[in-house]
């Protein structure tokens, strides 16, 4: 969480930021990405600010660069 209000991380745009380019790049690398167990089987984590899941396991599918 980057907080709210009076205690708004400062570096939250950098870290958005940050996220946006790892995951284009991944997508990118990995176009067959996909999830490795049924969606009923992730392990669900209730937050304060959000639901999640604990671990979010994958299947990365070939390399764009092995086509």
């Amino acid at each position: 969480s980057l907080g709210h209000g009076a205690h708004y991380c400062l570096g939250a745009p950098l870290a958005r930021l940050e996220a946006t380019i790892a995951l284009e790049r991944l997508f990118v690398r990995f176009p067959g990405l996909a999830l490795a167990v049924p969606d009923a089987e992730l392990p669900a984590h209730a937050g304060f600010v959000g639901n999640s899941v604990r671990r979010l396991p994958v299947r990365p599918g070939p390399d764009a660069g092995e086509r």
